[in-house]
């Protein structure tokens, strides 16, 4: 059986992807969606560029805390997208992840990964990367659990 989980890094300006193998067991980035200007547009191009691997099991949002553990100032922003997130996956649950110093850490992972001195701004890959950091971390979190009685 293939078990597919989701994860998004969502930004302002972008949307980091991150998937599952078939086991559901190994995080990958898949890819960055630059953002237009209504959220439905964003969600369309998301679904679409899942659609091969559908059914999904569950999707996981990135959750913006501060260091301190507080929601963070994008929280109102992460919270509408959820919202319409579960509209356009109606059929998929969805959970949240701390997502708490992942840009950095995906960072540090490009910066070995290609051995130079990767700028943020300047990686398109690194919200995707960041992303799979989050769905890692889910994966971690939940080991052994039944996400879905199905699955």
């Amino acid at each position: 059986m293939t078990i597919r989980i989701v994860a998004l890094d969502v930004g302002v300006k972008t949307i980091g992807v991150a998937i599952t193998d078939e086991s559901g067991l190994i995080a990958s980035p898949l890819h960055t969606i630059a953002r237009k200007q209504s959220i439905y547009d964003d969600l369309d191009k998301l679904k679409l560029s899942l659609e091969s691997f559908f059914p999904l099991v569950a999707l996981v949002i990135g959750w913006p805390l501060t260091a301190d553990g507080s929601e963070g100032k994008m929280v109102e922003i992460v919270r509408g997208f959820e919202k319409r997130l579960a509209l356009h996956f109606p059929d998929t649950p969805i959970f949240r992840e701390d997502e708490r110093f992942s840009t950095n850490e995906a960072l540090e992972h490009l910066k070995r990964r290609s051995g130079t001195k990767e700028k943020k701004k300047k990686s398109g890959r690194l919200d995707a990367v960041a992303a799979a950091v989050i769905l890692t971390r889910f994966l971690e979190s939940t080991q052994g659990q039944n996400l879905i009685s199905d699955s």
